[in-house]
């Protein structure tokens, strides 16, 4: 059995898709991985040996730009890319986890009368999700519909949980202490925001250094090209570009984390039980689902929790530093039974595997 993959342009798509990449591997499937070249998604498809396909696509800017002229074209180029692979490919499904790489895929894989099986991370669905599930055949969610389901969803939806990496629960924090020279006379405040990093965030961390390394090892994923070289080697202070594998061994060192209040980072510090400090994505610059999965994760977890706007960074960059010390009593979850990470892709790979035995 063969099952296509796609979704893309953030570890918070490519990283769960994986996740359930990796329980229909472990099942006997073969996979392909369909995206755009030279991205997130090529990067973490190489890095877990899937074969890679490339589809051309582009989104909808949220300003005007010249570049949603062309939309529709690359878009279309898109779907004739994607038709062309599964029809050489031949898989019996495709399980899309979302953003707009996906959409030219999963209308390819319709006119290939290939299954879909999609999954929505937020609490409403995206835009690209709510194209592609008119021609899905499941629409696997995070958490139960807020509001009253359309007609078409009815029949089709399951509430799977969000897929998590499997290796959280293999974690070495102290081996990544070694490796970085990270003391442990201090906790450990994590700060990350993306592949690409925040430059609000950057700077306003920059600009309250002193204030943190005082209280904190502070470990920065400043996102790619963000490193500032004045900065390498301060005490008390490691930046990196990015982290892939190590990424589960920092959530474990971790005892306090800044961050993008995205659906995956959230089931993470949630299954962590990790304090965190949210800046949520301004609806300025995004459909605003940070923005509610941000008000709905605090209000679930109001000791571990603080949020900070985006906007108030420029105006009051030490806005951060007042979040932490406000959790700063907040400690990590105790050692009890927590759900296995795994346990959600497992549920999403059930329900793919079943669209492709349908198929067959």
């Amino acid at each position: 059995m063969k099952i296509a993959i796609t979704g893309g342009a953030s570890a918070g798509h490519v990283v769960p898709a994986l996740a359930v990449a990796g329980q229909l591997r472990d099942r006997g499937a073969e996979l392909v991985y369909l995206g755009r070249e030279n991205t997130i998604e090529h990067d973490y498809a190489q890095r877990a040996g899937i074969p890679f396909r490339h589809v051309p696509s582009a989104g909808l800017r949220r300003h005007r730009s010249a570049g949603n002229l062309l939309m529709p074209f690359t878009v279309a180029r898109g779907i004739l890319a994607a038709f062309t692979a599964l029809r050489r490919e031949r898989p019996d499904a495709l399980f899309s986890k979302g953003s707009y790489v996906s959409v030219p895929v999963g209308i390819g894989a319709a006119l290939a009368r290939v299954p879909v099986v999609i999954h929505e991370s937020d609490h409403s669905l995206g835009l690209a999700n709510k194209i592609l599930g008119r021609v899905a055949t499941t629409i696997c969610l995070s958490v139960p519909a807020s509001g009253p389901t359309p007609r078409w969803m009815r029949n089709k939806t399951q509430v799977t949980g969000l897929p998590l990496r499997a290796d959280l629960a293999d974690a070495k924090p102290e081996a990544l202490r070694e490796r970085l020279g990270v003391p442990a006379d201090k906790p450990v405040l994590l700060i990350f925001c993306g592949s690409s990093g925040s430059q609000r965030i950057n700077t306003a961390i920059r600009a309250q250094l002193d204030v943190l390394c005082e209280r904190y090892s502070v470990l920065h994923v400043v996102g790619t090209g963000n490193l500032e070289p004045q900065l390498t080697g301060r005490a008390g202070y490691w930046q990196l570009e990015y982290l892939h594998d190590d990424m589960p061994h920092a959530l474990a060192l971790a005892n306090l984390v800044i961050g993008r209040a995205g659906a995956t980072t959230l089931a993470e510090l949630a299954a962590l039980e990790l304090p965190a400090v949210l800046v949520p994505l301004p609806a300025s610059v995004s459909r605003g689902d940070q923005l509610d999965n941000a008000r709905a994760y605090a209000a679930q977890h109001p000791q571990r929790c603080r949020v900070v706007a985006d906007e108030q960074l420029t105006d009051d960059p030490g806005a951060l530093v007042h979040a932490c010390a406000a959790l700063s009593a907040a400690p990590r979850g105790g050692q009890g039974a927590r759900p296995r990470p795994e346990a959600a892709a497992e549920r999403v790979a059930d329900l793919v595997l079943r669209a492709a035995g349908r198929h067959r």
